[in-house]
Formats: structure tokens, C-alpha cells, sequence
């Protein structure tokens, strides 16, 4: 039934492409998108995070990072630092996502701006001189030597125990020399760098799976297309969007229907609202661990729903424009060392020779990706605040957040010193679980 579902989606994305109102999305087209995005109904099916990514490809026809009908599909996965059971396990949640998603974010740049450079050496060194087995003979006559000659005419469990109760070890006192007999060395350095913007990157799921050693891991889909970035793009110039849609439903009822479903909601949501106008749900997560005083457990509380707020917003405002930053170093090869030492101690004179021969491989990163984003929250109101204690006594706290031209308008008229002053003269839209799967609630077709 599912295929058959979609065949029809698909078959109305066509005719739908062959209009001639390129901005305007039909019924099944927001049908679809708006199943991709909404979390009212959840569908958990325990998988790891590559058979998540395989599932959404293989049900909607798509690969990852390659263009297909004007959309891109990225996948971004990064480790849950605690576990479930950590006090602090919500607030690490959110922050694996917010990792997963700037992972996303730097491949996307390297994909689309990235400048390479490798540098290969090798290097060889070897000693097989008569002598290359034997060191010189060390200097003699300075202070520090005679001092040392004067030294060993002591007797020696005499000096030992004076040297002893001066803290010092004099089975201690040894020089040591090295000789290289032999090095082989390979290197090779591959440096990635990149810097671009983007704007309309979409999350459409999200999933916290469970890996076999029993630790938590995100994974996150996410799309972007003309479509979204031109819904971007007006929410930059603060006007209606050009992209519309004959229908949708209220915002609200794209939620999830009890509170355990909002804990396995991250980031924004691209959603038609019953006029067709596209909105912006962003979900905002955190934790708090609740004193035992009851009044500053509230306080905690409400300190914590700020941050997801916080969180919230800032998901939608990268959504308008990021600019993005990725550097990646990378140094492998191997090494091959072969060495004499000469032990000998300053006290008797005995000296000791050793070889020794040592093989290293060479394997080293140096990965950093930074993202920047900054703009105007006006327009962004809050839909929902909530909380939830999970099976294992983590506490939860989130605020859906969500942007609106009509908030956008709502908002400036009431800040006006005349009403409308402000206004744009462009026509106003009225306004326990081992894993956990976002629900999709779009189609394909709406980005």
C-alpha cells in the first residue's frame, strides 16, 4: 500500500511539473510533504543508523548527495557522548544532533567548494660505514669530568650512600647516546579546505539508534532545493513567500500527539499550514537535572526550556543562511627506525650497547568545521512548550518554536508607530527505547 501511495504522489509531482504556475504546489504535493514532516504519528522499527539511511533512499527513490529532479539529499551522523542512563543524557541528545547536523553542513561545502592539496615524501637514511656500530670517544678535561674522576676514587658504597642521602639515584647516573643505522620513511599529507554559504537545508528525519557495544548514535537526513531556498530567501527579505500551496492543515496538528514523541524530535520542519503558506517548525531540546529543593527544581526547569528555546531559533535562522567553514588535514605513511644506543654509567664506567628497531605507522587527523549564522528573529513565536521524565528518570524539556509571514506581519504592525508603517507592500498569507525515529511528514515533492 505504501508504494502504491507513493507511485500516486509521484505520478501528481509530474503532472504537477508540467503546469504552468512553477511556484505552486498541488494537494498531493502537500499531502506527501506534510506526511514527511509530521510527528502526530510515529513509526519505530529498530534498525542502525546505514539501514535508516538505506530505507529512506530506497522508499523515496533517491542518493544521497547527487541532484535529482532540482533536490539534493545529505546525510549527517555523530556519537552520543552519555549514556541513556546519565542524568544529562537529554542535553547530550541535542548536542550529538547539533554535531550531526554541522557534519552535514561541512560535507556540503567540501562537496560544493572544496580546494584539495596532497604532498607525498619519502625518505631514506642509511649508515653502513666500518665504524657504524661504534660511538667516539667522549671528550676529557673539563670541570664537570674531573669532578667525576675525583668522584670515583671514593669508595663506591661510600659515595652510593651519599648520594643517596642527598635524594639522589646513583644507579641513576648514566649517559646515554643514540646512532641511526637505518631510517625509511613515507608520508603523505592531504589537506581539505573549503568555505561557501547555503541556505534552505531542510532536516526531513531524524533517528537515535542504538550500535551494537550498546552506545547512542544520530543520524539526520536532510534536503535542500530551489524551492527551499527560495522559502529561505523570502524569509531573509521579510515578504511573502513565492512558494505557495492549495492546502495544508493548522500547524498544530502537525505535532506529536503525546509527550514521548517530542523527544525524538530535533531541529526544523518544513510544513503547509491550511492556507498553504509555508511555515518553519523547529523543535528545540534540552535536560536539566532537578534540585531537591522543589522551587529551584521549577527554576531549573523553566532555565532549560530558554536554552531549547534558544535552540529553537537558532535552527530556523540557519536555515535562512549559513556560512560554513571546513578544514580537514590528514597525514598517513610509515616509518621504519633502526638504532644503536650506549648506556654507561658515569660512576663505574661500565658501558652497556643495545640495537633496537622500530616500525610506526603514521595516521593522523585534524578535522575542524565552523558555522556561522546570524539574522532577525521577528516572525518566530513559540507554539508549544513541554516536558517529559523518560523510563530511566531523565528529565526533558522542549519548545517547538515556528516562523510565519503572518507572524512576521502580526508582529511588525504591533511594534509600529502607525499601523502598517512598517508593513511590506507585498500581500499578507494568514495567518525506553533503543531507537527513535522522527516522523516524515513531507513529500518529495515539496522541496
Amino acid at each position: 500500500m505504501k508504494k502504491i501511495l507513493l507511485s500516486m504522489a509521484v505520478c501528481a509531482a509530474l503532472a504537477f511539473g508540467m503546469g504552468d504556475k512553477a511556484n505552486e504546489i498541488t494537494q498531493a504535493d502537500v499531502d506527501i510533504q506534510n506526511k514527511l514532516s509530521d510527528a502526530s504519528t510515529q513509526d519505530i522499527t529498530p534498525k542502525s543508523v546505514e539501514d535508516f539511511f538505506d530505507e529512506f533512499k530506497d522508499e523515496f527513490g533517491i542518493e544521497y548527495g547527487i541532484t535529482k529532479d532540482g533536490k539534493t539529499f545529505y546525510t549527517g551522523v555523530s556519537e552520543v557522548t552519555l549514556s541513556p542512563t546519565d542524568k544529562s543524557f537529554a542535553k547530550s541528545l541535542q548536542n550529538a544532533y547539533n554535531r550531526a547536523l554541522l557534519n552535514l553542513q561541512g560535507e556540503f561545502v567540501k562537496d560544493a567548494f572544496g580546494r584539495i592539496a596532497t604532498n607525498s615524501i619519502s625518505r631514506y637514511k642509511a649508515d653502513q660505514s666500518d665504524n657504524a656500530r661504534e660511538f667516539e670517544e667522549l671528550p676529557k678535561g673539563g670541570t664537570i669530568s674531573q669532578i667525576f674522576d675525583q668522584l670515583t676514587q671514593l669508595a663506591g658504597a661510600e659515595l652510593n650512600r651519599a648520594l643517596n642521602d642527598l635524594g639522589v639515584d646513583s644507579q641513576g647516573l648514566e649517559e646515554v647516546r643514540k646512532k641511526e643505522l637505518l631510517k625509511d620513511e613515507f608520508t603523505k599529507n592531504i589537506v581539505t579546505k573549503a568555505f561557501g554559504n547555503m541556505s534552505g537545508l531542510v532536516p526531513v528525519k531524524t533517528v537515535v539508534t542504538q550500535t551494537k557495544r550498546g552506545n547512542y548514535r544520530i543520524g539526520v537526513i536532510a534536503v535542500m532545493s530551489d524551492k527551499t531556498r527560495q522559502i529561505a530567501k523570502d524569509m531573509k527579505n521579510k515578504t511573502s513567500s513565492l512558494i505557495k500551496a492549495k492546502g495544508g492543515k493548522p500547524v498544530v496538528e502537525y505535532l506529536p500527539k503525546e509527550k514521548a514523541g517530542f523527544i525524538q524530535e530535533y531541529g526544523i520542519r518544513l510544513v503547509y499550514d491550511e492556507n498553504g503558506a509555508p511555515i518553519i517548525l523547529s523543535y528545540g531540546n534540552w535536560g536539566y537535572i532537578p534540585d531537591a529543593n522543589s522551587k529551584i527544581a521549577d527554576r531549573q526547569e523553566s532555565i532549560a526550556k530558554d536554552t531549547a528555546a534558544a535552540q529553537a531559533d537558532a535552527a530556523i535562522i540557519e536555515f535562512i543562511n549559513t556560512s560554513v567553514s571546513f578544514s580537514d588535514e590528514k597525514e598517513t605513511g610509515e616509518a621504519i627506525n633502526q638504532n644503536i644506543k650506549e648506556t654507561k654509567n658515569i660512576l663505574s664506567g661500565d658501558t652497556q650497547i643495545q640495537e633496537e628497531t622500530l616500525e610506526n605507522m603514521i595516521d593522523r587527523v585534524s578535522k575542524t568545521i565552523q558555522a556561522k549564522a546570524s539574522g532577525q528573529i521577528r516572525g518566530i513565536q513559540t507554539l508549544k512548550r513541554w516536558d517529559y521524565t523518560d523510563e530511566n528518570g531523565v528529565e526533558y524539556v522542549g519548545v517547538v518554536r515556528y516562523y510565519s509571514y503572518a507572524n512576521y506581519l502580526n508582529i511588525t504592525n504591533a511594534i509600529s508607530d502607525k499601523k502598517g508603517s512598517n508593513a511590506t507592500s507585498n500581500s499578507a498569507t494568514p495567518a525506553k527505547a533503543t531507537q527513535r525515529s522522527s516522523k516524515v511528514v513531507n513529500t518529495i515533492d515539496d522541496f
